[in-house]
C-alpha cells in the first residue's frame, strides 16, 4: 500500500516490488550530482533567475525528489541490502535500464552486459530475484520500526 510516495509496513506483491525498484531508480537519477561544475565565472551572460531557463541553450531544470520519495528510496535500499551482491546488481541494472522507457528494460542490452546469450535468461533471473525479495520482505522490518 502506498501512502504519499512511501511504502508503509505492508506486505507487497511482486509487481509492487518491481514498481518500488523503478521508483527508486527514478529517485536516484533525480538526486543532485555529487560534483557540481559551475561556469558562472567564465560565462557571465547565463540567466541567474529560475524563470530565465526556458530561453537559453541550457538544458532542462533538474527536478529534485521530495522527502517522501527519498524515504521510499531508503526503504528500497534497505530491502536490497538483504540480498546477495549479484542479485542487487541485477535488480539495480534492470531498474536503471527501465527509467524513462515506456517499453520497460532493455533485456537484450542487459544480457550483453551480463555476458548471457539470451535476454530471456535475464528476465527469468530478474523474476527469481524479485521472488526472493518478496519472501525476504515478509520478515523485513525497517530500522525505524525495529526499535
Amino acid at each position: 500500500m502506498r501512502q504519499s510516495g512511501t511504502w508503509k509496513g505492508t506486505v507487497m506483491d511482486i509487481n509492487e516490488l518491481h514498481t518500488m525498484m523503478l521508483d527508486m531508480a527514478v529517485t536516484e537519477r533525480r538526486l543532485p550530482r555529487a560534483i557540481r561544475v559551475q561556469k558562472q565565472a567564465s560565462w557571465p551572460d547565463y540567466p541567474t533567475e529560475w524563470m530565465g531557463y526556458g530561453w537559453t541553450q541550457q538544458g532542462e531544470v533538474r527536478l529534485r525528489p521530495t522527502g517522501d520519495q527519498i524515504d521510499a528510496m531508503d526503504e528500497a535500499h534497505g530491502m536490497l541490502m538483504a540480498m546477495d551482491q549479484d542479485t542487487r546488481r541485477l535488480i539495480m541494472a534492470v531498474a536503471h535500464s527501465a527509467v524513462g522507457r515506456d517499453r520497460g528494460p532493455r533485456w537484450s542490452k542487459l544480457a550483453h552486459i551480463l555476458g548471457l546469450n539470451d535476454p530471456r535468461i535475464v528476465k527469468r533471473n530478474y523474476r527469481d530475484a524479485l521472488t526472493k525479495m518478496y519472501y525476504r520482505s515478509i520478515s523485513y522490518r525497517p530500522l525505524h520500526e525495529a526499535e
